[in-house]
């Protein structure tokens, strides 16, 4: 009786391995910033925190990948082989972020009501030769020369200017057109700063998209054109 007590213990115990030894193990990500999407496989498995099944064979692939805006992306392979059972991520801020700012004012035309200091009217004609020294002088601070500049026929525009950034794959480009609008009633210039942004890959093709960002550098821009010539209005 004892035996066969013992013999059913061990055929339980025996079961209980065998069973445990098919169960699915479980590999656990996670990833800092906590926000960042985690892809296993292509398909979206969490926020910061995930798990997937370990592959039974060991050629077996899983595609990991980590997402976050404003950080550079992991791409990366857990072979069947790997003994881990947890892997942790910090994902690197994109250095396109921490060197541009956010704006809401590029890519759209803003008007300027001039100063009546530099321009001056008679009759008709509109004489606006110092606001147009002036934004040369400006603009000449941040762009190393005028592509356009046409006086009499109102329009002024920069080449693109381009900048790459340290630990970002990422390529911007920047570049300012001014309209004159002026009129006998009302002297007025209109001004857009253009700003664009590419991959590595796309920069070289020209595959240029708007992005709402611009470099830290040419926020002083902004306020310059803003108030030294006028001031903005929303008309």
């Amino acid at each position: 009786m004892r035996k066969l007590l013992f013999s059913t213990i061990l055929l339980f115990v025996f079961a209980v391995i065998c069973q445990a030894a098919k169960r699915p193990k479980i590999v656990k990500i996670t990833v800092e910033p906590k926000e960042a999407a985690i892809y296993i496989n292509n398909t979206l498995a969490g926020y910061g925190y995930a798990e997937f099944t370990r592959p039974k064979k060991k050629n077996e692939v899983i595609i990991i990948r980590c997402e976050c805006n404003e950080y550079k992306s992991i791409l990366t392979k857990f072979y069947g082989e790997d003994k881990r059972n947890s892997i942790s991520f910090a994902l690197q801020q994109d250095g396109f972020y921490r060197a541009s700012a956010a704006s809401g004012i590029v890519n759209k035309y803003f008007t300027i009501d001039l100063d009546s200091i530099y321009y001056q009217i008679d009759g008709d004609k509109v004489d606006v030769s110092r606001a147009w020294k002036l934004l040369h002088q400006i603009l000449l601070n941040y762009f190393d020369e005028i592509a356009t500049t046409d006086i009499y026929g109102g329009y002024l525009q920069t080449p693109w200017q381009y900048k790459t950034f340290s630990l970002s794959e990422k390529q911007i480009r920047n570049r300012v057109t001014i309209r004159d609008i002026s009129t006998s009633k009302r002297v007025a210039f209109q001004i857009k700063i253009s700003s664009e942004i590419a991959g590595t890959m796309a920069a070289r093709h020209g595959e240029f998209t708007e992005v709402d960002r611009i470099p830290k550098e040419l926020e002083p821009l902004i306020e310059e054109l803003q108030t030294r010539i006028g001031k903005v209005s929303s008309l």
